[in-house]
């Protein structure tokens, strides 16, 4: 398969594999996605020649995670698995769209992000994130 075919592969599977689990538990979308969002991103800045490490999307993510915790009707374990196992595919995402230069990762990146934004205004764990 070539990289550009694995990553929009990476990038629908991101929103294929979240809607399929948020299903199972409406009340942590998009709380968990975003956390994974800003776990994975971070994940590829670590390793990324071009991007470097910020602190606070650590904290970011922290925020959504708790968001979940707090709204979500599932065990505090299947909302870690969830963010777990999306971050991965977030990371997978991200290397797509900044090193393969992938435009459907871009598109999903960009819609995650203002999803995640907007979302971010009405909970307290996250009103304040920039």
């Amino acid at each position: 398969m070539s990289l550009k075919a694995l990553t929009t592969a990476a990038a629908l599977g991101v929103l294929g594999v979240g809607a399929a689990q948020a299903d199972r538990d409406l009340s942590i979308y998009p709380a968990a996605q975003c956390a994974a969002f800003w776990l994975g991103y971070s994940d590829y800045a670590a390793r990324s020649l071009y991007l470097k490490v910020d602190p606070t999307d650590a904290t970011r993510a922290a925020a959504f995670r708790a968001v979940a915790l707090r709204l979500g009707t599932s065990p505090r374990d299947r909302i870690d698995a969830y963010i777990a196992d999306q971050r991965p595919l977030m990371e997978t995402m991200v290397e797509a769209m900044i090193f393969g230069r992938d435009r459907q990762s871009a598109d999903v990146f960009e819609a995650l992000g203002e999803t995640c934004k907007s979302f971010a205004k009405d909970h307290p764990e996250t009103r304040k994130l920039s």
